[in-house]
């Protein structure tokens, strides 16, 4: 077991990682794969108020698929001496990767330990032969679950993402997040250690875009995930690596802007949205330039979000994914600090564009943008 989390390298084929203190990472990883699954093992120690005598509370997150199950009991075991030992498990949502394995535990392993999930997972899962007897709804602990330790941990509903009743668990003593599949993606096969960078984003990025229904979830639990205090400073998904230091903040805030599902389904099933959106995108572009010059060109390089979705043909600029979210973006780009006499312009040139190719107004940032010409060209559409 490796114990010092800023450590960057493991063997994670056979080591547990403490990814904050007595919070550890217990999965499988194999050579070459690009997806796995991450159960967690969070063990408190302390004094029970009542009876004065030291706790000791094991709690297993997001236990894993059956077929994982081996190495994780491996790595429980080493860790704090055998899986009768587990107290409770906490499920995200009802997909047998996240909990397919808590039968087994529950059965066999750990007869008494409770199983802590939503009542929305529950009625999916108990259908895995789980002990009704043992079910506690975190609906029921909305400011918290005191343990007998005398910890507490916050269950955080994240509702369709992807599933009505996810639902994330907050330590606010190490300030670790477990997000389930928010957060979660695929990893480079040549990605070493078990905590992210920028890179992983590519995947994070695909797969909310594939499992994730619509935008409007990830910036509702995006928000939910502000608000907690103390601040969270690791994000520990069901899938992909951990996220910590500046990357925290920097994909929360990229995630709540990600267009996903339902929002994308029509550009991706019609290749000729993302012509008309290129017709948009020049349109806009063109008109930057008769203000900004040179500058505009300069304004949309120098927006990271971008990368993903344009390249350039020559001078030219090529939107390849996400149309209508790639033009909100260059758009913005183009109006950042600059004044009403210049960013009025090219939002007007962008909303009127899309309403004479039929496409679906872009999302602007208008407040306080447009003079009253402006205003009035507007209501034309």
């Amino acid at each position: 077991m490796s114990s010092n989390p800023s450590e960057e390298f493991y063997d994670l084929r056979v080591e547990s990682v403490e990814i904050a203190p007595n919070t550890y990472w217990v999965g499988k990883r194999e050579e070459k794969g690009v997806f796995f699954s991450n159960p967690y093992l969070r063990t408190f120690s302390g004094v029970d108020a009542t009876s004065g005598k030291t706790q000791v509370f094991n709690l297993l997150i997001d236990p894993g698929s059956s077929s994982d199950f081996s190495v994780v009991h491996t790595k429980v075991s080493s860790l704090i001496g055998g899986m009768d030992k587990i107290s409770a498990l906490f499920i995200n949502h009802q997909d047998p990767d996240v909990g397919a394995s808590a039968s087994i535990i529950s059965a066999r392993y750990a007869p008494k330990a409770a199983i802590l999930c939503s009542e929305d997972t529950w009625r999916l899962i108990v259908h895995q032969n789980l002990p009704r007897d043992r079910f506690i709804p975190t609906e029921k602990f909305k400011t918290g679950i005191r343990l007998p330790t005398g910890h507490r941990v916050i269950p955080v509903p994240s509702p369709f993402c992807h599933f009505r009743g996810a639902v994330m668990l907050y330590d606010p003593e190490t300030r670790v997040l477990f997000t389930g599949d928010l957060f979660g993606g695929l990893t480079e096969a040549t990605a070493e250690g078990l905590y992210a960078d920028e890179s992983d984003w590519a995947g994070i990025r695909a797969f909310h875009q594939i499992y994730m229904p619509v935008n409007a979830a990830l910036a509702r639990t995006i928000e939910t995930i502000r608000s907690l205090q103390p601040r969270v400073e690791i994000i520990a998904p069901q899938h992909g690596r951990v996220i910590r230091g500046p990357l925290v903040e920097e994909f929360l805030d990229r995630l709540s802007r990600l267009q996903v599902g339902l929002d994308i389904m029509d550009e991706a099933s019609d290749p000729s949205y993302l012509q008309a959106w290129n017709a948009v995108a020049q349109r806009v572009i063109d008109v930057a330039r008769t203000y900004l010059g040179p500058q505009a060109e300069m304004k949309i390089a120098d927006h990271r979000d971008l990368a993903d979705t344009i390249r350039y043909d020559g001078a030219n600029l090529v939107i390849e994914s996400l149309g209508k979210w790639s033009v909100e973006q260059i758009v913005g780009a183009l109006c950042k600090n600059e004044p009403k006499e210049i960013s009025g312009p090219i939002l007007v040139e962008a909303t009127m564009a899309a309403a004479e190719y039929n496409l679906p107004t872009p999302h602007l940032d208008i407040e306080g943008a447009f003079t009253d010409e402006d205003e009035i060209a507007l209501m034309k559409f």
